[in-house]
C-alpha cells in the first residue's frame, strides 16, 4: 500500500480540525490521564535548568509548562491554534507557538530535548516527526514520547472504542491514517527509532489510568476529547447515538467496579539519544 501525499494531509486536517473543536474541553477530561506521563517524559530527557526543550504536539501544553517551571527554555508547539490557544490561556508563562511536527520550521542541531506526550498517533506519518525530532536535536540530544498501550491493557480507550464499533454499522470512514493502537508494539516502536538513528533506545510503561467521579464522564470523554470516536458517533442516527452513549456508560459502572473507581490506561515511554551530528 502507498500513502499519497493526498492522504496525509487529509488525515492531519481532520486532526486539526478535531482538535481544534475538542481543545477547551481536554484538560477537564482525557488530561486527567495524559498529565500522569509528564513527569517521567521530562526524567526520560533529563531535563536541567537551562536544557533547551521543545515539546511537539504539546495540547494544553502540560509537559511545556512544567518544564519551564523547573527552568528549561522550553517552547510548545501543536497543529492546532485553538490548542496553543488554550496552553498559552493556561500558562501565560511559556512559550507557545503553531508547528507541524513533520515539518519543523527550526534549524538543524538546535535543541538539547524534544518531547511529544500522546501525539505521535496523531501524526499521517509518525516516521517523518521521529526524523524531525533527531534532526533539531543538538549531539548527545534526549527524545521521549509516549503511547498509549494495545487494547488489552488500555482499558479506557478500548471500552469506548468497542462500544462504538459494536452499534454502529461501519458505513462511516475516517480518513485514512494509522490505527489507535498502530504503535502499541515494543518492536515497531524500537525500529521507527531505530530507523531515525537513534541510540540507547528504551521503553518503559507507565501505569496510567482514569478515575471518573462517574460512569457518564466517560461518555463525556468520548464526546469532547476524543477525534475519531466523536466523528464516528456524530454520523450515527439518534437511535444509534443513545445505543452507543448507554453502552458506554454500562461498561464504565463494570471497570469501575472491578477497578475499585479506577480504570486503567498504561502506556509507552519510549526515549533515545542522538549520538552523533
Amino acid at each position: 500500500m502507498t500513502i499519497s501525499e493526498q492522504q496525509s494531509e487529509a488525515f492531519k486536517e481532520f486532526e486539526r480540525t478535531g482538535w481544534a473543536r475538542q481543545a477547551e474541553h481536554y484538560d477537564s477530561l482525557v488530561g486527567q490521564m495524559t498529565r500522569q506521563a509528564v513527569d517521567a517524559l521530562l526524567a526520560a530527557i533529563n531535563i536541567q535548568p537551562g536544557t533547551k526543550l521543545l515539546d511537539v504536539a504539546s495540547g494544553p501544553g502540560y509537559v511545556a509548562a512544567e518544564a519551564a517551571r523547573r527552568g528549561a527554555d522550553a517552547i510548545g508547539t501543536d497543529i492546532a491554534k485553538d490548542m496553543i490557544d488554550e496552553a498559552q490561556r493556561r500558562f501565560a508563562g511559556t512559550k507557545f507557538e503553531v508547528a507541524d511536527a513533520e515539518h519543523l520550521r527550526y534549524a538543524d542541531a538546535s535543541f538539547d530535548a524534544v518531547t511529544c506526550a500522546f501525539g505521535m498517533l496523531h501524526f499521517p506519518r509518525p516516521g517523518k516527526a521521529v526524523t524531525e525530532a533527531y534532526r533539531v536535536l543538538r549531539r548527545n540530544g534526549r527524545f521521549a514520547f509516549s503511547v498509549w498501550c494495545g487494547p488489552e491493557k488500555a482499558k479506557v480507550l478500548t471500552l469506548i472504542a468497542e462500544s462504538v464499533q459494536r452499534h454502529t454499522d461501519g458505513s462511516v470512514a475516517l480518513p485514512a491514517g494509522p490505527g489507535l493502537f498502530a504503535l502499541s508494539d515494543p518492536w515497531i516502536l524500537t525500529a521507527l527509532m531505530e530507523a531515525a538513528n537513534f541510540t540507547d533506545v528504551r521503553i518503559d510503561e507507565l501505569p496510567c489510568f482514569y478515575a471518573p467521579a462517574a460512569p457518564s464522564d466517560l461518555f463525556d470523554m468520548m464526546r469532547k476529547s476524543m477525534v475519531r470516536a466523536t466523528y464516528v458517533y456524530e454520523r450515527q442516527s439518534e437511535e444509534v447515538q443513545h445505543r452507543i452513549e448507554q453502552a458506554i456508560k454500562d461498561e464504565a459502572t463494570k471497570a469501575l467496579a472491578a477497578g475499585q473507581g479506577k480504570i486503567p490506561c498504561p502506556a509507552l515511554l519510549v526515549s533515545g539519544t542522538k549520538a552523533t551530528g
